[in-house]
C-alpha cells in the first residue's frame, strides 16, 4: 500500500469518524448587596422623680413611661420640681425590627454631703416585644421606674445613670 494513501485514508477517517464538538453554553449572573443605616439612639429627656418627701417608713415613687408621677403612702410627692420618664429616638434602616436593652435597675446615689443612702430605681419601658422602626426609620422609647425611697431618706440632690442599648435584629 501507498504511503500517499494511507495518509489520506488516515486523514477522511479523522475527519468523518470523530466524535461530535459539542459547543458549551452559559450564563451571567449579577451580584448585588445593599448596606443598610447603622442604628443609633440617642436620649430625648432624663428620667425624673420630682421633689419627694419621706416618712419614718420606706415608700415608693413611680414614675411611668407615660411621665405620670405617683408615691405610696409612704412618700409624699411635692410640687415645684420637673417628673418625667426617661425618652430615647432610634433611628435606622425603615420597617426593620431591633433588640432593646435597658438595664433593671439604676442606682441614685447622694450628690451633697448629706452621706444620704443610695436609693434603687427599678426600671421599665414600653417597646414592643419586638420593636420596630417605623416607615421613615425612627421609634421612640420610654423609660419610667420605681424609686425605692428610705425611711426618712436624708435630704440631698440624688442621681444616677443606666444606659440603653439597641441593635438590628
Amino acid at each position: 500500500m501507498n504511503v500517499k494513501k494511507i495518509i489520506l485514508v488516515a486523514a477522511v477517517f479523522a475527519v468523518i469518524g470523530s466524535p461530535a464538538v459539542v459547543k458549551a453554553a452559559d450564563a451571567t449572573a449579577s451580584a448585588a448587596a445593599t448596606i443598610a443605616a447603622p442604628i443609633s439612639i440617642s436620649k430625648v429627656s432624663d428620667l425624673e422623680f420630682g421633689l419627694i418627701a419621706p416618712t419614718a417608713s420606706a415608700g415608693t415613687v413611680t414614675v411611668s413611661t407615660a411621665g405620670s408621677r405617683t408615691g405610696d403612702a409612704n412618700v409624699d410627692l411635692l410640687s415645684g420640681d420637673t417628673e418625667s420618664a426617661a425618652s430615647f429616638s432610634v433611628s435606622g434602616e425603615a420597617d426593620q425590627t431591633f433588640a432593646l436593652v435597658v438595664p433593671t435597675s439604676a442606682v441614685l446615689s447622694a450628690t451633697g454631703s448629706s452621706g444620704g443612702s443610695d436609693m434603687t430605681a427599678t426600671l421599665s419601658d414600653d417597646a414592643a416585644a419586638t420593636p420596630t422602626l417605623d416607615g421613615s426609620g425612627a421609634a421612640t422609647v420610654n423609660v419610667g421606674a420605681a424609686l425605692a425611697v428610705g425611711a426618712n431618706q436624708a435630704a440631698d440632690a440624688y442621681s444616677g445613670s443606666f444606659t440603653v442599648t439597641v441593635s438590628y435584629n
